[in-house]
């Protein structure tokens, strides 16, 4: 009884001293060119702005966002890799877990950050986050394991000349003469054209968050003469790993330490390079880099650039600072298909079933305790499936279409346990995590053309 009089206490106490973050956001039609050397074009942006403002908060803190939806569609917001234990009427998935925001209304935000790390909030709805709604999260705990002495950002964005209803009804052509990518993607840093200056002090250690807020492209971070050590994947802590450059898929993000050097004697450069096997490349168009400057003194020459570094991001061979590979009660299988619906389109699809929303919405489904247990209720095309409390869900994720495929779980981070070519009958070529190993976590993982990726969760968050 005494303990849990002081329970509630606690927990009152906790919540009157919980810092309230707010934002006031509009979200609204923006027209610009975002810097670029091309036309400007319709947009979503936050109170008639781009980019916009990041978000920045610490653990414990309850962040609020008041929407109003001044466009002439539904939205909603989705923070990406935010658990939203308690609170799955945040998560943005509209008609599944929240309804969306009509136009013209209003909608709250508030949600509990329980978790460190760093993530990003987008639309989701629309496809708005491919038309610019979209922002960083940053999340601080002042028990962080890895200190630093000062800190950097760099949310990397493809933005494309024309709107996402034009490439959408280019990809939908039945006749297959429309090219969908006749207008590639440009590269933005911070939202802008033009990579930001890092200052570096001598000796000095600094964190760089990266955050891929990318639709289509992926893209690679690397810095001149200097190593990184990856201490953070998708908001989970990890051990640490020395490396000369990350790769990052749409929706990923990685912090990495790096050590300044014990002199101004030079400056440097870090290059970001946006790339993609959706688009086949077009010389001094796509694939794109962009440079920017590791700055100890203006009066310092630059160290020049050499070969930069390229190579896919290694999950198999990190770890995870804590957890046990889980082992599974059962396992589900998707493959990464194309399948076809009455108007003649091909589209992507899991196991031959493309995806389509349900008459009733899932929503209103998963409340009706009658049907709410039953997959088919959820309609013939949602490829649903029902999950009991706490077992251990292996997923096995096999492409053999010719586009890379980034996945995102919502409400959970899963453990990468394995990955491979899907021709590799031997598996000579299979990668696997070690035996007594912490397999790292993440809550979005690439499925390259041609191959598989084995993952496993535990569905904790009902």
């Amino acid at each position: 009884m005494y303990l849990a009089i002081a329970t509630a206490f606690i927990a009152a106490i906790s919540s009157v001293f919980s810092k309230r973050v707010v934002h006031d956001w509009s979200i609204t039609y923006v027209t610009s060119n975002r810097g670029l050397n091309q036309t400007a074009r319709q947009g979503v942006g936050v109170n008639n702005k781009f980019p916009l403002p990041v978000v920045e908060a610490t653990i414990g803190d309850v962040l609020v966002l008041n929407v109003h939806n001044a466009l002439d569609q539904p939205t909603t917001l989705h923070s990406h890799g935010m658990f939203q234990r308690n609170t799955a009427y945040y998560d943005g998935a509209a008609m599944t877990t929240e309804c969306a925001i009509a136009p013209g209304s209003n909608f709250t935000y508030e949600i509990n950050l329980e978790q460190a790390g760093t993530y990003w909030i987008h639309g989701h709805k629309n496809s708005q986050n491919f038309d610019g709604l979209r922002t960083p999260l940053i999340i601080r705990d002042p028990k962080d394991p890895y200190k630093s002495d000062g800190e950097h950002l760099l949310a990397v964005e493809d933005w494309w000349p024309v709107p996402f209803n034009t490439t959408f009804a280019a990809l939908k052509d039945p006749t297959g003469q429309s090219n969908p990518f006749a207008s590639p993607p440009n590269l933005l840093v911070n939202g802008s054209p033009t990579a930001p200056k890092l200052d570096f002090e001598p000796g000095k250690t600094y964190r760089i968050r990266l955050v891929s807020m990318m639709s289509l492209p992926l893209f690679e971070f690397a810095i001149d003469d200097h190593d990184m050590q990856i201490i953070e994947v998708d908001g989970e802590n990890t051990k640490p790993k020395t490396v000369k450059v990350v790769r990052l898929a749409p929706a990923q993000r990685v912090s990495v330490l790096v050590r300044a050097k014990p002199s101004r004697r030079n400056n440097y450069r870090y290059h970001v390079t946006m790339f993609g096997d959706f688009l086949p490349p077009i010389p001094g168009v796509f694939p794109s880099q962009e440079d920017g400057i590791i700055a100890y003194s203006a009066s310092s020459p630059f160290v020049p650039t050499g070969e930069i570094p390229s190579e896919p991001f290694d999950e198999i061979s990190m770890e995870s600072i804590d957890g046990r590979e889980l082992v599974p009660d059962r396992g589900l299988y998707f493959n990464a298909t194309f399948g076809f619906l009455p108007d003649g389109v091909s589209y992507e699809s899991f196991n031959l079933v493309t995806f389509r929303e349900p008459l009733v919405p899932s929503l209103f489904t998963a409340l009706t305790e009658s049907v709410s247990l039953n997959p088919i209720a959820y309609g013939p095309q949602t490829n649903a499936h029902v999950l009991k409390l706490n077992e251990v869900i292996e997923m096995l994720f096999w492409s053999a279409t010719t586009l890379s495929h980034p996945l995102h779980l919502h409400g959970h981070v899963f453990q990468v346990i394995e990955r491979g070519p899907i021709n590799d009958t031997m598996g000579v070529a299979r990668r696997r995590v070690r035996k007594g190993a912490s397999p790292l976590k993440r809550d979005t993982v690439l499925v390259h053309s041609g191959e598989y990726v084995v993952v496993r969760f535990k569905a904790d968050n009902p």
